[in-house]
């Protein structure tokens, strides 16, 4: 008799093409991540309502243990996904920390052309469970009061690094580097990110919609957020200039799930 985790995998299977049945997976998450391929794709109020929905992420498995997500990089044993993306800016005030150009590109740091269900889909499949499905979206301006007040986002801890070339050199570096703190005049505190999963929302995936991925000012419709002491203020976190690269680098940002035992979040 099949397992619950094989008999949902192979109802997924027209979904997840490429997806290879002797992988494990609790069916809890293969459920979970049906619920994502299963959602429509979300439309803003001011899309025309017939805009095609984009293409559900096909799942391959490229070599043992790695697999692509539309075009996220999922590696098993090293507990990470990645996918592509560029810097956006040199200076300036940030909001968030990644977006895609449906998201706030001119308060990001970094744009990828990848859409929130790739990673969302990818980040279950490594094992992430977010910090729960609501049914309660927040208003569309998040306020300092609103956000004093919001619960505390929950989720996973993520480790969030960068890769890039200069001058044919390959480099890598937390991506807290990159960033300062514009209050305390000095660098961020390394350490993990909140995976909170942004939210469901009368059948929608918000983090869909809205193209915002990676909040450093709290936004539960985000993937994830950061987890720092003035998380709620727009005015504190700016672009580091004296150790990014060129507006325009292309870069591989990498996500790395951090096991629960190991996670210590970093306090300003």
């Amino acid at each position: 008799m099949c397992s619950l985790s094989s008999r949902v995998l192979l109802g997924l299977t027209p979904l997840l093409p490429g997806l290879q049945l002797r992988v494990k997976l609790p069916g809890v998450l293969i459920l979970a991540v049906a619920a994502i391929l299963a959602t429509p794709a979300p439309i803003r109020a001011a899309e025309v309502e017939a805009a095609p929905s984009p293409a559900k992420p096909a799942v391959r498995e490229v070599s043992p243990g790695v697999f692509e997500v539309g075009k996220v990089r999922l590696d098993q044993k090293a507990r990470s996904i990645s996918f592509p993306g560029v810097l956006k800016m040199k200076r300036g005030l940030l909001e968030y920390l990644l977006v895609n150009p449906k998201g706030s590109v001119h308060e990001s740091l970094l744009v990828t052309e990848v859409e929130a269900n790739e990673i969302h889909v990818a980040m279950l499949l490594l094992g992430a469970k977010g910090g729960g499905v609501t049914a309660v979206a927040p208003p569309e301006r998040l306020d300092a009061d609103y956000l004093r007040a919001a619960p505390k986002l929950m989720g996973d801890s993520v480790l969030i690094s960068v890769k890039w070339k200069e001058n044919d050199v390959d480099k890598n570096a937390p991506v807290e580097d990159w960033l300062f703190n514009e209050s305390a005049k000095k660098e961020i505190v390394h350490g993990p990110w909140i995976y909170n999963g942004s939210i469901f929302h009368e059948g929608r995936f918000l983090a869909q919609s809205e193209g915002n991925l990676v909040a450093l000012v709290t936004s539960p419709t985000a993937l994830a957020n950061n987890p720092r002491e003035g998380k709620d203020n727009d005015q504190m976190w700016n672009v580091n200039g004296e150790t990014t690269p060129g507006v325009g680098t292309p870069v591989e940002i990498i996500f790395k799930l951090v096991p629960p035992e190991d996670a210590n979040p970093s306090k300003q």
